[in-house]
């Protein structure tokens, strides 16, 4: 009677086990037709998620599903399934992917393309988890190595982001972009010294970029006019389209404006974006090196490319300070506090030049009507404005002044 029963039960398993196993292969064919022959990928991507269902360690399906999502257009669902198919059997999903016409490199895309959206959302560590799956391919790509480096500075990791960074100098050694990123990876490790060959590298490369754009933007002309090009750099970055527009026709001399030069108006904002970037971090480890003359230099020049950035007109000011060039200083900092008028330090030390250069008005302005507004118990600006006052003759506010630094310093 009991081995009646188990054979009764046993038969009910085997038939179960025959009917899943028809109802995978049904799926499954399915899915191969809708993908291979019709491009439904719609279609084989329902078949694969039924098919799962009953055979969640079928590697082809997983195969199927990731080729299915890529043809939708989604990075992220093709790179989990792929990244399952692999995790039940390596072999058998890369020989499914080599068999196809498209091969390793199309499918990889699943991969990068995933990894950039993950990169966009500041999962650096789930990139590199991604990514790596280009020793799986046997894909070389420069595009991986960039990603890869700019997810491992990300993290901090500046050691292992300049081996990926030197994979792509080895196959472009003047790409531009990539020395920058070196270049900025040794500056933040504070490798003042050795970071600035890459920044010449980049500036170099940058400079021949820019000039080139820059024949054709500016043809109708004798050529790069230096405060034209500026002024086309800030109304693009300000977004003043139609000011822009404007300039393009009348004084460029393009009839048709930025409708046919908009792209071109784009490229040369980018490649002055790129120069005064290299020459401001290139200033900037200068600076650390106590070499105030050459930081100087370099940050001047990135304010010629990118006359509105705010850290660079800073620095061209205080280096100016530094190094007693008053009336150097002012048009910076004048810039600065213009478009940045919270910006506590660029007041403190345009007051300071206007005081050196003998503009009493102006930096008595600067210290009561600005900087104490926004730090009403400077003392150090306090002590300023009594020497001011006294300077101009004022010898009652002078007074004034110092007593009240003297109370706040009790």
């Amino acid at each position: 009677m009991r081995n009646s029963v188990r054979k009764t039960i046993l038969c009910f398993l085997i038939l179960v086990a025959c009917f899943l196993h028809a109802d995978v292969f049904r799926y499954l064919n399915t899915a191969r037709i809708a993908y291979f022959n019709e491009k439904d990928y719609e279609r084989a991507k329902n078949s694969c998620l039924e098919g799962i269902k009953q055979a969640p360690d079928n590697y082809e399906l997983l195969s199927i599903l990731g080729g299915a999502e890529m043809g939708l257009g989604n990075w992220r669902g093709a790179a989990i399934a792929f990244e399952q198919a692999f995790a039940i059997d390596t072999s058998k999903t890369l020989d499914w992917i080599t068999k196809q016409s498209e091969g390793e490199k199309y499918y990889f895309q699943a991969f990068y393309f995933y990894a950039r959206d993950l990169f966009e959302e500041e999962s650096y560590e789930k990139v590199l988890q991604y990514l790596d799956y280009d020793q799986v391919f046997g894909i070389k790509d420069v595009n991986v190595y960039v990603l890869k480096g700019a997810a491992l500075y990300k993290l901090e990791k500046y050691e292992e982001a300049n081996k990926e960074y030197m994979k792509v100098l080895n196959l472009d050694p003047d790409n531009p972009d990539i020395n920058f990123l070196i270049g900025k990876s040794l500056y933040d490790n504070e490798e003042f010294n050795g970071c600035l060959e890459y920044f010449d590298i980049a500036i170099r490369s940058y400079q021949m970029q820019y000039e080139r754009i820059g024949r054709v933007v500016f043809q109708n002309l004798l050529g790069i006019d230096s405060v034209l090009a500026q002024e086309v750099v800030i109304l693009w970055t300000d977004g003043r389209t139609r000011e822009l527009d404007s300039l393009v026709e009348n004084v460029l001399g393009f009839p048709e404006g930025l409708a046919v030069q908009g792209a071109k108006i784009k490229q040369f904002a980018e490649a002055a974006d790129d120069l005064g970037r290299s020459y401001y971090f290139r200033g900037m480890a200068y600076y650390s090196l106590k070499n105030d003359t050459v930081a100087l230099k370099n940050m001047t020049q990135s304010v010629r490319y990118k006359p509105n950035d705010f850290d660079a007109l800073y620095f061209a000011g205080e280096m100016n300070v530094r190094l007693r060039r008053y009336a150097a200083a002012i048009p910076y900092l004048e810039r600065l506090t213009s478009r940045s008028p919270d910006d506590q330090y660029g007041w403190f030390y345009l007051a300071v030049s206007y005081t050196e250069t003998k503009q009493y008005i102006k930096a008595v302005d600067a210290y009561e009507n600005k900087i104490l507004q926004l730090d009403p118990d400077n003392v150090d600006v306090m002590n300023n404005l009594a020497y001011v006052y006294r300077e101009m003759g004022d010898s009652e506010k002078a007074l004034y002044w110092l007593i009240q630094a003297e109370e706040l310093k009790e």
